[in-house]
């Protein structure tokens, strides 16, 4: 008769370990099948001493997701069964909305590939939780904007325009940038790059600000991310130290990392600048105020703490603070120029806006960027707006549009370059690190001048004074005029 041998329990540490790094695949030779795990220079001496905070187990984190998305959705309904779009601030809010679902939602999903790819290749159980969390940030913020596709225009063709249209390059070329990045590079660039500055101000401070012009449905999906991202940010900023400990060498590339992260988090972030400062009728910080608040100053904290392991903050660190003082007027002013082939409305700021703007811009608003604003409303008033038909040139590396470069002349100068334009300089010196990586980035970005908008498009696009969402709106609710 067979006798049952009787396991001894596990403690909570080894039931931990058994719920979350025993789940992952085991490989007898990881290097050979993994070949990436190497190629970037980094090394690593004993993965043991990798400790990741706030790592839930496998039973707890699916019964915690279960419970936020059961309260998520039972706000989400309520917004929708109550006609939630028309308690909206305004209808220029929608597209705001519209540009977090077109530029962000498809990098969340590229987050989710990306850390999937990184789980298998690392061996690391929480780039998997981290997959799923970004995989359902997506779904969450298609969700949430369902509602709002059914009375706006300007939300059915978003993954077609992220791959082909201008205002989206530097979504685009960030997103495919994380995917050919190597395992470690991608994991310093979500802790360094995305997590800090893109989700900290989206998903805090915008989210927050929806909630201030009457949109709780993508509100409650913002907040109920972010408190994944908290979690995604103690992760990252551990693995850079773990990284920093295991082998001096590591210093000089991760350096690196951070530097070119920051610098491409940094210009992709003018998009969210824009819906801070120009989308939301109802203002609660400007975006100044919001980099000050959740970028610069909790960036200057952690590496004040790494600074006794070598690191310091990124070298075009002040260029990038300095520049938040213009980012959002400058690009608002190039989406009003070229406004005809946007998936999404533009106006002149009103009175009201150009005061709060001056209040919170008082040493650069009136003097740089009032004038054209005025000018703006004026030239709109008589019909005279410029409307620019082809795409601006994008940077080589950013693919935003490169200052002073507009127009045709722009465009034939652009290719005598072979497309190597650049914003800044260090957008130059990224494009010199990978050049042929970044040559097929700037390639691509001309294939985008070539593409347009279908005409059965156009409601999509133009001035939001006199637009069809502006039209329905005002029908909706009785011929008010909102703010």
């Amino acid at each position: 008769m067979d006798t049952t041998v009787k396991q001894p329990a596990m403690n909570r540490n080894q039931r931990m370990q058994a719920l979350t790094r025993d789940l992952a695949w085991q490989v007898r030779q990881p290097d050979a099948v993994f070949p990436a795990r190497s190629l970037e220079g980094i090394r690593i001496h004993d993965w043991s001493a990798l400790r990741q905070p706030l790592q839930p187990t496998l039973e707890k984190y699916w019964k915690l997701q279960g419970d936020k998305d059961k309260r998520l959705y039972a706000i989400t309904d309520a917004f929708a069964q109550n006609n939630g779009q028309l308690g909206l601030s305004d209808a220029r809010y929608a597209n705001a909305i519209k540009l977090l679902l077109q530029a962000f939602s498809p990098i969340e999903y590229s987050a989710h590939r990306g850390y999937a790819r990184v789980a298998r290749q690392l061996g690391l159980t929480d780039a998997a939780f981290q997959s799923a969390d970004h995989l359902r940030h997506n779904q969450l913020e298609i969700h949430a904007t369902s509602l709002f596709n059914k009375y706006f225009n300007g939300m059915h063709s978003y993954t077609e325009w992220f791959d082909h249209h201008w205002m989206l390059s530097v979504a685009k070329s960030y997103a495919d940038d994380l995917l050919s990045a190597g395992p470690f590079e991608f994991l310093v660039a979500m802790a360094v790059g995305f997590n800090p500055i893109i989700s900290n101000t989206l998903y805090v401070s915008y989210m927050s600000a929806a909630a201030d012009n009457g949109d709780m449905s993508t509100s409650s999906a913002g907040l109920t991310a972010q408190s994944d991202k908290v979690r995604h940010q103690a992760a990252g900023l551990t693995l850079v130290e773990f990284l920093l400990k295991q082998d001096p060498a590591n210093l000089p590339i991760v350096q690196a990392w951070i530097d070119k992260w920051f610098w491409r988090s940094v210009r992709l972030s003018s998009l969210v600048a824009v819906m801070q400062d120009y989308m939301l009728p109802f203002h609660s910080h400007s975006w100044q105020e919001v980099w000050a608040m959740y970028v610069e100053q909790p960036l200057q904290k952690v590496f004040e703490v790494w600074k006794p392991l070598g690191l310091t903050l990124p070298s075009n660190w002040p260029q990038a603070c300095e520049q938040q003082a213009h980012v959002s007027h400058q690009t608002w002013l190039r989406l009003c120029r070229y406004s005809a082939g946007l998936p999404l409305h533009v106006w002149a700021p009103n009175a009201a806006a150009l005061d709060w703007l001056s209040k919170k811009y008082p040493g650069t608003f009136d003097a740089m960027f009032r004038p054209h604003m005025m000018g703006l409303a004026h030239q709109i008033a008589q019909g005279q707006r410029p409307q620019e038909k082809a795409a601006p040139v994008l940077c080589g590396t950013c693919q935003l549009p490169v200052p002073g470069m507009d127009g045709s002349t722009a465009l034939s100068q652009a290719k005598t370059l072979q497309g190597r334009c650049f914003c800044s300089l260090p957008c130059q010196h990224i494009f010199n690190l990978e050049p042929e990586k970044h040559s097929a980035q700037a390639a691509h970005s001309l294939q985008r001048h070539a593409w347009s908008m279908p005409a059965a498009q156009s409601s999509d696009s133009g001035l939001f004074d006199g637009s069809q969402d502006e039209h329905n709106f005002e029908e909706w609710n009785g011929g008010m005029q909102h703010p």
